[in-house]
Formats: structure tokens, sequence, C-alpha cells
């Protein structure tokens, strides 16, 4: 088993600098080297530094106090890649590099996950996914695909009972980016779930990806008169859409799942961003600012403090990446062989020293069928103070909302 950090040194770990890239480790080099294959560039740029920076941490974390393999004690590195959100590009390039020169036994990434199973079939190695929770499932995909967050299936109807429960509402419109797949599914979803929540969707418009008009889908959807508009797709692809929403002089109750903080809201919309922002609701994961979990309010803090940003929730999951690692090597006897700590991923409890909050499951385990869980939240826009509270936090079983708590006066 790893060496197990204390509690006490978990907050005091989080502040150390260091580096976390690296080169090639064999079987007794002390050093065992991984992948990491992020979107560092392009449409989803929003996501790929803010995963790095969070892995820089994790891996600081761990090799404090290392961790031992086969009675070894070992350190990890990280290599990593900008898949320049083109995953069945460079994406594809890139893993073939890790996989076929360097002999990497374990690669982390953000997206694309159709374009790699060609590759995953040719060369098995287990893919640890930080964010694609688009729905249908990636798990369905390949054995060798894991998933460290609920599926879209998880959050996505915690939109629509929050507008109904909280808000009195009855009826959504959705806006969709035609051509990405997270934001295709997001609208399956909405369509699927507005039913066991009391909503009608009244409207389903759509615009190209990469597109800057998008008056037309934004008329069409307004023009069904909706008590609200739910907007498909992740942060740096429906922020612009905001805007132009707002500014064609939509008022009402915005919806998405994108995972968008303040400082990405400024960044996209401008000085006049907490304008376009009032009535945003985001439902996706717990963000590590409004959790409750100590280890997860520690790490929003060192986040914060060090990079000068906002954590998202997939910050929490990729600092924790790391230590999922140590925990399949250490369970596999193996640092270096793919199929021994692809069998051994299944297996590993929730490790020591992670910040996420993993519900474990029925077996305690940190996964259940290749996906590990989280709790889900309705964040709610607080203008006066430019961040993000927590407006509920539920679960989702069989589709439907269940054990919804509500926080009375969010933002004060």
């Amino acid at each position: 088993m790893p060496k197990r950090i204390p509690t006490a040194l978990l907050a005091a770990s989080l502040a150390i600098t260091a580096a976390g890239c690296g080169t090639q480790a064999g079987a007794d080099d002390p050093v065992v080297t991984v992948g990491a294959i992020l979107s560092m560039s392009g449409v989803y740029a929003t996501l790929g530094p803010a995963e790095k920076n969070a892995m820089t941490m994790g891996v600081e974390a761990l090799n404090k106090v290392g961790f031992t393999v086969d009675g070894k004690r070992r350190t990890l590195e990280i290599t990593y890649a900008d898949d320049k959100s083109d995953p069945a590009t460079s994406g594809v390039t890139a893993l073939r590099e890790m996989t076929q020169a360097q002999h990497l036994p374990v690669i982390a990434y953000g997206l694309g996950s159709a374009t790699y199973v060609p590759q995953l079939q040719r060369k098995p190695v287990p893919m640890i996914n930080i964010l694609d929770s688009s729905f249908p499932s990636i798990l369905d995909k390949d054995p060798h695909l894991y998933l460290t967050r609920g599926g879209s299936h998880t959050y996505v109807p915690g939109c629509l009972a929050y507008a109904k429960q909280k808000l009195g509402l009855t009826s959504i419109a959705v806006i969709t980016a035609k051509g990405e797949p997270y934001g295709e599914g997001l609208t399956e979803l909405v369509r699927k779930s507005a039913p066991a929540e009391g909503l009608t969707v009244v409207a389903a418009s759509e615009y190209p990806l990469g597109a800057t008009d998008y008056s037309n889908a934004i008329s069409a959807a307004v023009a069904a008169k909706p008590d609200a508009i739910y907007l498909s797709s992740v942060t740096g692809v429906i922020l612009p859409v905001l805007k132009q929403l707002r500014q064609s002089g939509w008022s009402g109750p915005v919806f998405h799942s994108s995972g968008v903080n303040p400082n990405q809201a400024e960044a996209i919309l401008g000085e006049k961003f907490s304008t376009f922002m009032v009535d945003n609701f985001d439902c996706a994961g717990t963000l590590p600012t409004t959790s409750k979990n100590p280890a997860a309010a520690a790490f929003a803090r060192a986040y914060e403090q060090r990079w000068n940003e906002y954590p998202q929730d997939l910050t929490m999951w990729a600092y924790d990446f790391p230590f999922i690692v140590a925990a399949a090597m250490a369970k596999a006897g193996s640092t270096t062989d793919p199929e021994k700590i692809h069998r051994a991923l299944p297996e590993i409890g929730v490790p020591e020293g992670t910040v996420s909050g993993w519900i474990p499951s029925a077996k305690n385990t940190l996964f259940d069928n290749r996906g590990a869980r989280t709790a889900s939240e309705v964040t709610i826009f607080c203008s006066q103070r430019h961040t993000l509270a927590s407006a509920m936090t539920f679960d989702v079983a069989e589709g439907k909302v269940v054990d919804a708590v509500f926080n009375a006066d969010a933002c004060k």
C-alpha cells in the first residue's frame, strides 16, 4: 500500500512548489513517469491549464511522502501534451508518442474519448479521464477508460429540479452548440429529464460550433416564451452565447453545466461580466470553494493563493489523479505494466491524501464500473461579490433528483 499522508500534512503539502514533468522511468527507477493529454490551447483552453495546475499540486503533495510499490519507495512525474482542443489529431499523436515511444503505463486526459479508442485497441493502456462526462457515457467506448467524476446524467437533472422546485418554473428552451459532443449530450439529457422534474422543453435551437453570431438560435429559443433557457456546452462555448442572449434583451434565468468560474466569466465577457451573469445557475460537480469537506476547502484556498484564479470542480479531480495512480500501482505491484495497473484500478479504495470527497461504491472502492463519483450541486453567481455560491446539493437516482438540499439565501 502507498504511504498515507496525515491530515495535518495535507494542508502544508498543498503549498509546496516543485516541477511536474519528467522522462520515462523503468521498473527499478524510483521516479515513475505517467502522461497527461490536456487542452492547453484552443476552444477548450478554459480546462487544460487549470487541470495542469492542479495536477502539479497533487504531484508535489504525493512526492512529499512518496509511495511504495513492491517494497520500493517511489515518486511521480507527469509528462504533459497539449491536444490543442483537437483530440483527433494532436491528441492521438500525443497518445501514440506516450504509449509507443515512451511506454508510459497510465495516461490522464480531458476530452476526446471516442478518438482514442482505435489506438487503445492497438496498444491498451489505462486512461483516466478528468472531465469527459459526455452522454452517452465514455465508459461504454472502451474497457480501459476510467472517469473521475459522475457522468452528466448525475448532474443535468439538478438544473431542472432547481428550476421547478425553487424557482417555480414550468418550461425551458435549449440552445446547443451543434457538433460539440458534450453539448449535444447535455441537450439529450435535458429532453429526457425534463418530464421527470415537471418541466416542458418548449424549444431546442442550434448554432454551428465555432460560430460568432448566435442570433438565429437565440431568436428561436426566445420566441417560444420559455421560463428559462439552458445553454448546452462548455465554458468557452456558452459564455459568448450568454452575452448575446443578454444583449438581445433576455433577462430570465439561464442554466448550464459548464463549470464557469468568475475569472473565466470576466476574461470572456469583459468588465461588465457580472451584469451578464445575473440569474445564472450552473449544475455540475461540487466546487472546492463551496465544499464542506475540509480537505477540499484547504485545497481551494491553496489553489487560489498559488495560481490567483478561482478553482473549478475539475481541479479537485485533477489534483487527485497522482494519488489514484500511486494507489493502483501499489495494488498492482508494478509501475510499468499497463495491464496489471488496469486490473488494479477497479480494486482500489478512496486513496488517502485525495481532496475530492469521493463517494465510495457499495464495495467501498473508488470506482464503480470504472466511474468515480462526487456530489453534485447547483451554483448561483453572486453579482455583488463576483463569486459563486452553492444553491442546492443533490444526488440522482434512476434519472430523477433525490436528496436535494437547498441553501435558502446562498449569496448572503
